[in-house]
């Protein structure tokens, strides 16, 4: 079905771009207005009838469904163009939504992250209740539960009461969306609505983690680092694609991902300064972008005579202002016809720079242009 795709705010758009998104969710008398705001009832309107909509989260924005409606979930693949067998995360505005969807009890540890990180960019998985559709599981006998940070879908759960299947509103494979704007630019003609809720805060997915065994796994690294959870935990998180055993149980662990359609390159001033001098050799030829840290230092005669847009946008001592960019500036940069390839320095793999370079990695690996890290997409 072609829609006329519509990008709606509601009455509360400053507050929404202007506050806390995380404090605006615990605002339960915020909730309540929102609730009652026309755009919420129409984006609810749409997903009780089994449509798709656009939604915002605090890490990027996701495309909607009724999560316990396989025909509502099929839609989701074919607006992405996704993979059926890619699992999707469910958001929940209530915790007794967990309970519903899933078939064991609580664990204790369970318990203890979601009183620290829910709401929040952390999903958790558990095995699933018969009431989930495989569609929503990728036939997996476990399912990806995360309770949103953001006041507008956390909203649009409570006023329809189903919890939602939401993977990033972007055509599979591409920059995951961060803008409303970017979303339409994806899926045009191919879903009813789009509800801006701002730019997202966050700017990578949520941090996706199995706590089924004695070894706490992250399954993709996200809005929240390893180190956070390994402290608040007080044992060691490892990561699961250093494990011979890569069951896909999340959604980032397999197929192309976060990928412009130009040339990336990965670069440092160390190991891959190789890397850089290919970028300004390009650059006498054709132009290039170069996304850096301020701190970055470059000699004014290696720019000379050459076609460079250097985009010093974060520092690494504050990783997370890469995090929130990144996806943004990639689709800018892909849609600026002047530039031919775009190069980023590498992150020390830290704090949330382990997930910002999980997705750059990724990004070029999809090409194969990338330097290694990028591993299976």
């Amino acid at each position: 079905m072609q829609f006329e795709t519509e990008i709606k705010k509601t009455e509360y758009q400053a507050e929404l771009e202007a506050g806390s998104i995380k404090l605006l969710a615990l605002d339960s008398s915020f909730l309540g207005k929102l609730k009652q705001d026309a755009a919420v009832a129409e984006a609810a309107e749409f997903l009780q009838k089994g449509e798709v909509v656009g939604l915002p989260t605090e890490t990027v924005y996701g495309l909607a469904a009724d999560a316990l409606n396989p025909k509502a979930v099929r839609k989701i693949f074919q607006a992405k163009g996704r993979p059926q067998d890619n699992p999707l995360i469910v958001h929940i505005a209530k915790k007794i939504q967990l309970q519903q969807l899933i078939n064991e009890d609580i664990s204790e540890k369970a318990e203890k992250l979601m009183s620290k990180f829910w709401p929040g960019p952390l999903t958790i998985i558990f095995s699933k209740n018969k009431i989930v559709p495989s569609e929503t599981s990728a036939g997996l006998e476990t399912i990806a539960v995360r309770m949103p940070a953001h006041p507008l879908i956390l909203a649009v759960i409570e006023k329809t009461g189903l919890p939602l299947a939401a993977p990033s509103a972007n055509t599979s494979g591409f920059p995951s969306p961060t803008r409303a704007r970017h979303v339409y630019n994806d899926l045009k003609g191919k879903i009813p609505l789009i509800l801006d809720g701002g730019s997202c805060q966050v700017g990578v997915e949520s941090t996706v983690l199995d706590i089924r065994s004695e070894q706490v796994k992250v399954l993709r690294p996200g809005g929240i680092s390893r180190e956070e959870l390994s402290q608040y935990l007080g044992e060691e998180v490892i990561l699961a694609s250093d494990l011979k055993d890569k069951k896909v149980l999340s959604p980032g662990m397999k197929y192309r991902h976060y990928a412009p359609r130009k040339k990336l390159y990965i670069f440092n001033f160390t190991d891959k300064n190789y890397v850089l001098k290919q970028a300004l050799k390009t650059a006498e030829i054709k132009k290039v972008a170069i996304i850096t840290a301020r701190e970055s230092k470059f000699e004014a005669e290696e720019l000379a005579d050459k076609k460079i847009e250097i985009l010093k946008v974060f520092s690494h001592d504050q990783p997370e202002e890469l995090a929130q960019k990144l996806f943004h500036l990639l689709r800018k940069l892909d849609a600026d016809d002047s530039i031919a390839e775009i190069y980023i320095e590498e992150l020390n793999s830290e704090g949330i720079a382990e997930a910002v370079m999980n997705r750059v990695y990724k990004a070029a690996a999809a090409e194969k242009y990338s330097q290694p890290g990028g591993g299976d997409n």
